[in-house]
C-alpha cells in the first residue's frame, strides 16, 4: 500500500521560509502544472509546489496525455520565478531531468539515464519525464512551472499509451523501498537546488550537466519536427543553449524541439529508448 502524502515529512529538510507560497497538496487534481500556472496568474507568491496523489487530466509534452493513476506516483509541480531573460532557460528542462537523476541516485537507482529533451529512462523504460511551461515572460524575466511525473509503483494493469514502456522505483530497486513521502521530499529538493544554480549562474551550469547529457552521443537516431520529415543521423552532443546536435550527410544540425528516437537495428548496445512520448 502506497503512503499518502505528509506535508511535514516533505517540509522537514527545508529551511523554514524557503517555499514561500506554500505546499499544497492534493487527491486528485487535473493537473498540477494547471494549477500552478493558474496561480502564478493570481500573484501567489513564489516558489510553491502543487503535488498530487491522481491527475485527471496529466499533460506531457506538446499536450500529450500523462498517465495518472490515484495512489501510485509523483506528480509535483515547482513554480520558481527566474529573473533572466527567456534565452538562457534553454537548459532548464535538462537540468531538472538531472534533477531526477540525482534523486533516483540518492535512493538506490544509478544506471538511470537522460533522453533530450525531457525523458528519463532506466535501461530501455521510461521511469520519469519534466514539462516546463512558462508565463509572465518579459525580457528579463518570466514565471516557470517545472512539472516532474516520477513513476513510483505503477499498477501492473497500466498500458503505456505511448511507444515508450515504463518502469518504476519498486519495479527497480531491491528491497527495501523508501518511503514515497521520502523519494517526493529529495526530488523536491534537487529541484529547488537547481533553481538556485540556475538563476545564479544559467550560462555556466552547462558544465555541471555536461557528464549527464551523454546518454545519446554517438548514437544514429531518428529526430521528427512536429509536421515535418524525419532527419536521421549521428548525435554529436547536446549544445550549451540546450539544443540536440545533429552529424546529418556531413553537416551539423541544431533542434530546439523534437521526438527522438534510436535506430535499434544499428544501436543495438544504446542504453535504449523509443519515441519520446512527454
Amino acid at each position: 500500500m502506497t503512503s499518502k502524502f505528509d506535508k511535514s515529512l516533505i517540509l522537514r529538510s527545508f529551511e523554514h521560509g524557503v517555499l514561500r507560497g506554500g505546499v499544497h497538496l492534493f487527491e486528485t487534481i487535473d493537473s498540477t502544472n494547471s494549477w500552478v500556472l493558474a496561480e502564478i496568474g493570481n500573484g501567489r507568491d513564489q516558489p510553491f509546489v502543487c503535488l498530487a496523489d491522481h491527475q485527471t487530466k496529466g499533460r506531457g509534452r506538446r499536450g500529450r496525455h500523462w498517465l495518472s493513476p490515484p495512489g501510485a506516483n509523483i506528480y509535483l509541480t515547482l513554480a520558481w520565478r527566474f529573473e533572466l531573460p527567456p534565452h538562457e532557460l534553454g537548459l532548464l528542462a535538462l537540468a531538472q531531468g538531472v534533477a531526477v537523476l540525482n534523486a533516483l541516485k540518492r535512493i538506490g537507482i544509478a544506471d538511470a539515464w537522460l533522453k533530450w529533451p525531457n525523458d528519463v529512462l532506466v535501461a530501455k523504460d521510461k521511469i520519469a519525464g519534466v514539462l516546463i511551461e512558462t508565463r509572465g515572460v518579459s525580457a528579463a524575466a518570466c514565471n516557470a512551472a517545472i512539472g516532474i511525473g516520477l513513476n513510483y509503483h505503477m499498477p501492473e494493469t497500466i498500458v503505456a499509451d505511448s511507444s515508450l514502456d515504463w518502469t518504476d522505483i519498486v519495479g527497480v530497486l531491491e528491497q527495501p523501498i523508501p518511503d514515497r513521502n521520502l523519494v517526493a521530499a529529495m526530488l523536491l529538493h534537487e529541484m529547488v537546488d537547481t533553481c538556485r544554480r540556475y538563476q545564479q549562474k544559467a550560462m555556466a551550469i552547462y558544465s555541471e550537466l555536461e557528464s549527464d547529457l551523454v546518454g545519446l552521443n554517438g548514437r544514429q537516431v531518428a529526430v521528427r519536427r512536429e509536421n515535418l520529415d524525419e532527419t536521421t543521423g549521428i548525435v554529436l552532443g547536446i549544445a550549451q543553449t540546450g539544443e540536440l546536435r545533429l552529424l546529418v550527410e556531413g553537416k551539423e544540425l541544431r533542434f530546439n524541439s523534437a521526438d527522438v528516437s534510436l535506430t535499434a537495428a544499428k544501436n543495438a548496445s544504446a542504453p535504449g529508448a523509443e519515441h519520446a512520448d512527454h
